[in-house]
């Protein structure tokens, strides 16, 4: 009866033991012990760019080579339009016709959010972003066109490739983990 004891005591001194000497890695004791991101995640590595999300069809999202005033007025140009708004400012000063086509082609996936990639400055002085709006089932990639002129920007042009359903755009694309393969 006393070994019996004895054992038991043993393996719970043991058990507080290891918690004991376990505890100050599992449980910190002042808030600036806690890392819950690695600083190698956190922040890229000397000569290497940020990463930005992808897009499964139009590629990098973020502002890329395009001004942060060109970035803001595509946003506000592909929010105007996946909203269905005709009459907001981003579109106030292109064709009426021009700006219906557009809305009702987009409407017509029942667009529920839109992506913008980045930009990049095109020869004849324009800004071009890849864009895709995203319905329900359907989806439809394009590529935005727009300008400065008389000290504002302007939309130069929209152009829209068919609509796609979106089992098809799952399928035909494999996840690529390449901008993790510093840490294995």
């Amino acid at each position: 009866m006393i070994a019996c004891n004895w054992g038991k005591r043993m393996r719970t001194a043991f058990l507080l033991l290891g918690l004991w000497l376990l505890s100050p890695g599992l449980f910190p004791q002042e808030a600036s012990d806690i890392h819950l991101v690695p600083e190698a995640l956190r922040r890229p590595e000397r000569g290497e760019a940020p990463r930005y999300p992808q897009d499964l069809v139009i590629g990098v999202l973020g502002q890329g080579a395009a001004s942060d005033g060109a970035y803001r007025f595509a946003n506000s140009v592909l929010s105007a339009l996946a909203a269905g708004n005709g009459n907001a400012p981003a579109l106030a000063d292109s064709g009426p016709a021009f700006v219906e086509g557009l809305i009702e082609e987009i409407a017509g996936i029942r667009a529920r959010r839109y992506r913008l990639g980045g930009g990049r400055p095109e020869l004849d002085g324009s800004i071009s972003f890849l864009v895709r709006f995203i319905g329900h089932d359907e989806s439809i990639s394009g590529e935005l066109f727009i300008r400065w002129e008389e000290e504002r920007w302007l939309l130069d042009d929209l152009l829209l490739e068919e609509k796609r359903p979106l089992s098809e755009i799952r399928d035909s694309y494999r996840y690529d983990f390449s901008p993790y393969e510093r840490f294995y």
